[in-house]
């Protein structure tokens, strides 16, 4: 299945490529005075690491908001190998060379931020709605504006800045651990790891795992111990090169004594079961938030787990939907409908990166099912209702579209009539909204419904 879906993403970027970049330096875009524009010039191509040197200008007609010196790479692993729209990150830097934390746009200080670049979702705004939603409900995710990119005067179109996921006190607000941090009241908390690829390169990254990026699960995916369990851990923070051996041994005990405990027969146990281990509330805002929008990867890629100081596991912050909203056509088959993510490999059990076996194990226990019912029905009728979810997402459409940034983007990106994997053609921004509203409210329906049943 991986290997046609790869193959349909060649030969639509194969198709779609046609010289567009000659074209987009022909056309010819006039000042947008309510849309700030990102300039960013360099005199090296932009790559997928090293992070190059270049300057940064952010503009509203004629006043500058911002200026700095940066470091920018391209970033993402499938959308980098096929859209020609790239995604970039960067990092603020000091005259120093050093990174520096300044607010942008409004934004809380930082020095890492994310260029999104909505090429495959045609309605340009499916991470900002998905992050939205969840930092609504209590759960931080990235904060984001809408912004338009030049680079070295190169009109690019429509962007989306966004926090970089990163321990920090206006992020994720946990310890941070340092390289020196060696005893047991030190290092019991201040991890971020992630479920993902290892990096840009699609399916043939999966040998790149290794004991110094990451360690593995001891389970498969039915929960059963195994030498050849498909779950890696990656370390985020610290980072792999700055991790030490105490450190890494006490994330890596943590997440196996909480799996083991799941997979025993006592895992309903409150006192000695995964009760034990992880944040109950949490995991089930992180189900909800991925089942209601459901993102394909969700579970077993683009996500982050973190555990502070004294604290129990936690999920997120989600992270990375732009396949999610129903936009995926030809993901599995049966996932192109309304279904349960944490059943993905009931659909797609010959993928290389699955679903742990925590998600169904869960959905055995009443007493996490009855929770997570209770905040469903909760959120429903406040946050996730379906009027909450319309005026968002119409609020969302309504400013770049009254802001001619749809206008603009899909003159320089001509796509709309076309089928660009695994998103299908709608023919028009509006009807590509419709489309993402009307799937929301009855997937949601559905989901009231399935709860209904227990």
């Amino acid at each position: 299945m991986r290997l046609h879906f790869l193959l349909s993403f060649i030969f639509l970027f194969t198709n779609l490529s046609c010289d567009k970049h000659s074209q987009k330096t022909s056309i010819n875009i006039s000042k947008n005075d309510s849309i700030p524009l990102i300039e960013i010039s360099t005199n090296e191509d932009i790559k997928d690491e090293p992070k190059i040197k270049a300057n940064l200008k952010i503009v509203l007609g004629d006043s500058v908001l911002f200026e700095n010196k940066i470091g920018i790479e391209i970033r993402g692993a499938v959308s980098q190998m096929f859209y020609e729209k790239k995604s970039y990150g960067f990092e603020l830097r000091g005259e120093d060379g050093k990174e520096v934390d300044r607010e942008i746009l409004g934004l809380p200080a930082g020095d890492e931020w994310i260029l999104h670049g909505p090429y495959g979702d045609k309605t340009l705004l499916r991470n900002a709605v998905a992050y939205k939603i969840s930092n609504s409900i209590g759960r931080y995710a990235p904060r984001t504006k809408y912004v338009e990119l030049k680079i070295n005067d190169i009109f690019l179109g429509s962007y989306v800045l966004m926090e970089k996921i990163k321990v920090s006190k206006n992020r994720v607000d946990i310890q941070k651990l340092n390289e020196k941090d060696t005893i047991s009241s030190q290092i019991n908390g201040g991890y971020l790891i992630k479920l993902d690829k290892t990096g840009g390169g699609g399916d043939d990254n999966y040998a790149n795992y290794n004991p110094q990026n990451s360690f593995v699960s001891k389970f498969d995916d039915k929960g059963k111990t195994s030498d050849y369990s498909a779950t890696h851990f990656l370390y985020e923070s610290p980072k792999a090169k700055k991790i030490n051996a105490k450190q890494a041994a006490f994330i890596k005990k943590y997440i196996a004594d909480f799996e083991s405990s799941l997979a025993s027969l006592n895992f309903k146990d409150a006192k000695i079961g995964y009760q034990k281990f992880i944040d109950v509330p949490n995991f089930i805002d992180f189900f909800i938030l991925t089942e209601l929008m459901q993102n394909h990867d969700g579970y077993r890629l683009s996500t982050y787990l973190q555990k502070d100081v004294d604290k129990k596991l936690q999920m997120g912050p989600i992270w990375d939907f732009d396949i999610a909203f129903g936009s995926d056509q030809g993901f599995c088959d049966g996932m192109n409908k309304h279904a349960w993510v944490y059943q993905y490999n009931k659909y797609c059990g010959s993928d290389t990166w699955i679903v742990p076996f925590w998600w169904p194990k869960l959905m055995q226990d009443p007493d996490f099912k009855s929770s997570l019912i209770s905040r469903w029905k909760s959120l429903r009728s406040s946050e996730l209702s379906n009027q909450s979810l319309t005026e968002l997402i119409d609020a969302e459409a309504n400013f770049i579209t009254k802001n001619k940034m749809v206008e603009r983007n899909f003159q320089v990106w001509d796509i709309l009539n076309q089928q660009i994997t695994p998103n299908s053609s709608t023919g028009s921004h509006s009807n590509e909204i419709k489309r993402m509203k009307s799937w929301l409210i009855e997937h949601a329906a559905w989901m009231d419904k399935q709860f209904l049943k227990n």
